[in-house]
This record gives C-alpha cells, structure tokens and sequence, in this order.
C-alpha cells in the first residue's frame, strides 16, 4: 500500500479478499458472496486492483468535495448573518427566516452543523419525566388555554403575554402584552376570543387567584371557596365550563407554546425593534400567530367546530366586568373600594335609598348601576381618594340575583 495514503477498515477486508481472489484461493463468485456484492461488481473491482494496487479498493469520489456542497463564500454569509441579526433564532426558525427575508434556503440540520461548533443554540433543559401524552380534543373551540406567560419579551424590563389558545389546533387565538397577569386582561382576551370565534366550551385553565379561590385563610384574610371569583361568574354567565389544573405539567401543551413563543417571538420583536405593549400586541396578532398557525397548526379531527354564537342581545361588557352588590345609603350613594357613585333620580324613581343594586365596573373604568325593576340607574362618579382593590373586595355579587338582573337601553 502506498506510504501516507489512509484506508478504511471496510476497505483493507475489501483488498484482502481480492487479493486472495486474484492469487487463485477463491473463486469470484465466492469472494463476491463474501463481501456482499454481485459478481459482476467485484470482477470490476478486481480489474481496478490489478491495475492500480490497493487504490483499487477505494471510491472514485473519495477525497473529493461533494457537488451539492454549498460554497465556502455561501456559508460564510450565513454565518455572518447567524451573527449580527439572528443570534437569538433556534435552527429551525432561522432557517423559516433566512429564506422569508432573504431567499437563502438552508436547512436547519446544515444550520445545526455549521454554527453548533459556534456556540449557537446550545440551552439547558430540564430532564424529561415519564408521563402519558393526552389526547387533543376532536373539535376547534371544545377546550382553550388561557395563560399568561411574564418574561423578557423585549428589552430588560419584564412583560406578561396574556395568551389563548385551541388544543384542537394548536391555533394560538388572541394575545396581549401588558404589565402584568390580571383579571381585566383576561377579560379583554376572552371578549377578542368571542368576538372573532365565538363561545368555546370549555377552558382549561391554571390554578391563578383571579380564575378560582386558592388561599381559604392566612394572615390577612380568609377566603370563602363557595362563593365564585369573578371570572368564574362571568363564564358561568355566558355558558363555558372551566377545568383547572394541579400542575404546569398537566396543561404541557399549553405550557409549550408559551415556550415556543418566548424562543420565536422575542427573536422577532427585537429584529422589528418592536419595544411597547401596543406595538407589540399588534404585531403578535397581525403577523406572528397568522405565520405559526401555518407553520405549526394541525387539521382537528373532526371538521364540525363547536363554537357557539353568542346569543343575540347579551351585552358582553356587562358580563366580563367587576360585579359587587351593594345596598344604596340615605344620600342615594353607594361605595365600592372607596369610590363614591352617586346615583340619579329616574323618571319613574326620585330616589333608591336601600335599595339593592348591582354595580358593574368596565375595564374602561365606568361604573354602571342596575335595579332589579328600574333598570340601569343613571349615575356619576364622585371624584374622591381610591384604595387599591383587594382580592376580597373582587368577589362578585349574588349570583341568584345577578342573574336576572339585565341593562335596559
């Protein structure tokens, strides 16, 4: 064999059974059976030992650099772009970039080989637990995830993504960007939800104080777990069931978009320089959840959604709202956290003193004062020191009376 030429073990028992071929102790069709080709194959290879030694053995093609290989000037580029703009992108959504924004098509496993040894993509995750996948749910719009997800989204100061989503499809509906986890946000995603979709049936939901009762004593206050938080009035009012789960693991699914999206979408706000909650909200809804759902979206089972319409003359804002009950002092006011609301006469009631009402707080921060046989009671605010509400003070009025009691005009 040649001095400094290097050959496989495949190919050293490759030579050794053609030279004992050629030297006569093994017939072609022996020797062929031995290394697992066809006759005709191994008599070429043997012409090509007789007449260059041991390189015989070896594949025309080895040394040679594959035709389908991308230049050394192409990947260089995409290094480069690796570096300066999408330093933050997995493989796989740089590779859905590179060709979105600049025609290049790589593939993320070429991705993979060409930055891994970089320092590219390499994060710590948690070692996986045996648990049983569940079953999605058949239809669109039979189960949603509701959630809000606080994190870095742009910038250093942290921001929560309130977020629903369809298990059926993995179709992420509506989002917003605020400060904070509340039940004002989650309202304002439920009413997107039905304004776009409709009524789902149920949500499946975590264990947060403004979705269900979660502390029943402490220091400060003891909370009843019969009576309803807010939001569990407002949907047993408009017909959706509610499941809550014990664990982020038993709602993975949800739990992972929530991930995919802190990986992509961060990606995608700071390379859009998108810095606010507006700007961002806007972009989550318009431009990044339409691209997922095609990118990550899955036909459901069964074709027939089972959205239903809200029914016709339900005034939703007086549905996902603050609801307290309250009885009406001498002077025809009524106090809630502190804000003073005057009520007005009506022109077929000069005064409520006593009386019961309902008082219903919009997100847009107007009260609005209903009697069970007057109606809604015309009334203002009382320009006054507010306290900052407690979880207390959230619960909401008497279901039993609450629920025929409705806005006139």
């Amino acid at each position: 064999m040649k001095k400094g030429v290097t050959f496989m073990i495949k190919e050293v028992r490759r030579f050794s059974v053609v030279e004992a071929a050629i030297k006569g102790k093994m017939t072609c069709r022996e020797a062929a059976a031995a290394l697992g080709i066809s006759v005709r194959q191994f008599k070429r290879i043997k012409g090509k030992v007789k007449k260059e030694g041991p390189d015989g053995v070896r594949h025309g093609n080895r040394g040679r650099p594959s035709p389908k290989a991308f230049p050394d000037e192409f990947k260089e580029q995409v290094i480069d772009l690796a570096r300066k703009e999408y330093f933050d992108f997995n493989f796989s959504h740089l590779s859905e970039i590179l060709e979105e924004r600049h025609s290049i098509r790589v593939n993320r496993e070429t991705l993979r080989l060409w930055l891994r040894p970089l320092g590219f993509g390499k994060k710590v995750r948690k070692q996986p637990r045996h648990r049983l996948r569940r079953k999605r749910s058949e239809k669109e719009g039979q189960m949603l995830f509701l959630d809000g997800s606080p994190h870095r989204w742009f910038g250093d100061e942290k921001a929560t993504l309130l977020l629903s989503t369809d298990d059926a499809t993995g179709y992420p509906l509506y989002g917003v960007f605020q400060k904070e986890e509340d039940l004002d946000g989650c309202f304002k995603v439920v009413e997107e939800v039905i304004a776009r979709k409709g009524l789902p049936s149920l949500f499946y939901l975590d264990r947060a104080s403004q979705f269900t009762t979660t502390r029943h004593g402490g220091l400060y206050r003891a909370q009843r777990d019969d009576q309803p938080t807010q939001f569990e009035r407002a949907m047993k009012e408009l017909g959706i069931s509610l499941k809550f789960a014990h664990s982020p693991e038993a709602r993975g699914r949800g739990e992972r978009i929530n991930g995919t999206f802190q990986d992509r979408l961060v990606a995608e706000l700071r390379l859009h320089v998108i810095t606010t909650h507006e700007g961002a909200t806007a972009y989550l809804n318009n431009t990044f959840i339409p691209k997922y759902c095609r990118r990550f979206g899955v036909t459901p089972q069964d074709d027939k959604p089972a959205w239903r319409p809200l029914p016709s003359g339900v005034d939703i804002q007086n549905i996902l709202c603050k609801r307290y009950e309250r009885r009406v002092n001498h002077d025809n006011t009524v106090s809630v956290n502190s804000q003073i609301i005057q009520l007005l006469p009506t022109r077929t009631r000069l005064h409520f003193a006593k009386a019961h009402v309902i008082v219903n707080h919009w997100r847009d921060g107007t009260w609005h004062v209903f009697h069970q046989t007057a109606g809604e009671v015309p009334c203002r605010q009382i320009p006054g020191r507010v306290r900052p509400e407690s979880p207390s003070d959230s619960r909401p009025a008497s279901e039993a009376r609450a629920s025929s009691w409705t806005r006139e005009g």
